[in-house]
């Protein structure tokens, strides 16, 4: 018989539930609004209908979850998740596990990309990983020597909340200069608005790049820059071997091409590394697929 787990991936606008097998293998996928006006009770009942969704009454072992912050399990609280204030409130995962009669984890969705994405299409070739999520925000998580390293506090590798100028773009998280102020969707769409006039979507921008459009051409240039530094300042201090760029902002191509070269100019040590920076293959499975994966830790059936 199957040895089965549930994931989750739980974001601000939608909630999205997977059961797996001991392959890895997805064997049914639901997702449904995530409703955090509603309050907390409403996502937690959400969660659990596509819990009971997914599995379909199936018998399964352990639960994980991917969620925008980072869990504190002293503080029943995650930290870092201002796009969606309800879930910096207390008692969302504890409700939730209360309500399980499986062991359920708690990740950040960042480290869920990492780990899905590094199996997906690292693994055996790259040891030491950065994966980035670039979307509404700028998360990101770490595989150190084929482990997922996410330090004593769950917080290790947020990139994104690193600063690359101190007295730079303010952050939604309240600081200024943040990877996020200058790499997200809305920091591209509010730097083209002060150039253009008109605030634009990436993908719209990109169009207009295309063209050959001025405000949207320097919007990118500067954008290559800042995230070439970013970048090689993450290699130089961990010795990275690959990039991956996951969320709604890595579907544009000019990264792939523009990045890597201003990336390699600006490592430090032995010359002629080529870092290269890989686009997602997961799609949006990456988060949920990942949240199953700390379930079938949980169950001794993986290692990382």
């Amino acid at each position: 018989m199957s040895r089965l787990a549930i994931g989750i991936d739980l974001g601000g606008t939608k909630v999205e539930a997977c059961l797996v097998d001991e392959t890895r293998t997805i064997l049914a996928r639901k997702r449904r609004p995530s409703e955090p006006d509603k309050g907390r009770e409403r996502v937690v009942t959400n969660m659990l209908d596509l819990i009971d969704e997914a599995s379909g009454g199936a018998r399964f072992e352990a639960v994980g979850i991917g969620t925008p912050g980072t869990y504190s399990a002293a503080d029943d609280i995650m930290y870092g998740a201002p796009h969606t204030p309800l879930y910096e409130k207390a008692g969302l995962v504890s409700l939730l596990r209360s309500r399980l009669s499986v062991p359920l984890i708690v990740e950040n969705d960042a480290n869920c990309l990492a780990l899905a994405e590094f199996f997906a299409q690292c693994h055996g070739r790259f040891s030491t990983v950065m994966a980035v999520i670039l979307g509404t925000g700028m998360g990101s998580g770490l595989i150190l020597e084929n482990r997922l390293h996410r330090g004593p506090n769950g917080n290790a590798g947020e990139v994104g909340h690193t600063s690359i100028a101190i007295d730079g773009r303010p952050c939604e998280c309240g600081r200024r200069g943040c990877g996020e102020a200058y790499l997200s969707g809305p920091s591209l769409g509010r730097r083209y608005a002060e150039l253009a006039g008109v605030a634009l979507p990436p993908e719209k921008i990109f169009e207009r790049y295309e063209r050959g459009e001025i405000h949207a051409r320097r919007v990118f240039e500067e954008s290559f820059r800042i995230m070439g530094e970013l970048f090689a300042n993450c290699v130089n201090t961990l010795d990275l071997e690959a990039i991956v760029l996951g969320g709604g902002v890595s579907n544009i191509p000019l990264w792939y091409e523009h990045v890597p070269p201003i990336m390699t100019q600006a490592l430090f040590g032995i010359p002629g590394r080529q870092i290269p920076i890989l686009k997602a293959v997961l799609g949006d499975s990456a988060g949920v697929l990942g949240a199953a994966y700390l379930a079938l830790r949980e169950m001794h059936l993986m290692e990382f």
